[in-house]
């Protein structure tokens, strides 16, 4: 059953190129199918012993590149109940939610993923500031600017964060500003992201 995760990803991989591919690797006798590739990973997800995980994880992330939110979802939500310790379950419950629409979802559900992260140990090696940038964003989607600025500026504190990810805080934060009509702070978290270099997409 486990080498199902292999030929069901191969399967939908192939599956999902574009037609002048499919047709190029097809002389070669490739062939593959999104909708068997899938049923195969369903399969060994649902009976697999080595690769249950992975054939879940692999289903979440070509349900989140097709945007089938809802089945993404799903499938996040029992992995972060069946594995409350994993950082990564648990955000990328809370991204699907954000991308997938569901603002105040998300927010919630950041929000649940920050607090459990207050306690030592519970999330080791966590990223945080990736959960804040999240929260940050789903905040500003429903409007909620002031929350918004305190959520990327704790993103931009942490000391896990890359410089590329704080120069995106400090600018999320700056048009945080603007849509509240604080044009002076604005100005300040833009000036931040030009000190940082001119190097930068920012």
């Amino acid at each position: 059953v486990d080498a199902q995760l292999v030929v069901g990803v191969y399967q939908y991989v192939v599956g999902s190129l574009p037609f002048a591919f499919k047709l190029l690797v097809g002389i070669v006798g490739i062939r593959g199918s999104k909708g068997s590739g899938m049923a195969l990973l369903r399969d060994a997800g649902d009976h697999g012993v080595v690769t249950r995980v992975e054939a879940k994880t692999s289903m979440m992330l070509f349900l989140r590149r097709e945007a089938k939110y809802p089945p993404a979802i799903a499938i996040a939500k029992q992995l972060a109940e069946e594995y409350p310790h994993d950082y990564l379950f648990s955000l990328e419950e809370a991204n699907l939610e954000k991308d997938g629409g569901d603002g105040m979802t998300a927010v919630r559900t950041y929000q649940r993923l920050i607090d459990a992260a207050q306690h030592s140990g519970y999330f080791p090696n966590a990223h945080m500031e990736l959960a804040y940038f999240g929260l940050g964003d789903s905040l500003r989607g429903q409007d909620r600017y002031a929350e918004a600025v305190e959520a990327y500026r704790q993103g931009a504190m942490q000391p896990t964060t890359s410089p590329e990810l704080k120069r995106r805080c400090w600018l999320q934060a700056g048009e945080s500003y603007d849509l509240m009509g604080d044009h002076a702070k604005a100005v300040e978290q833009y000036q931040a992201v030009l000190a940082a270099g001119s190097d930068t997409a920012q």
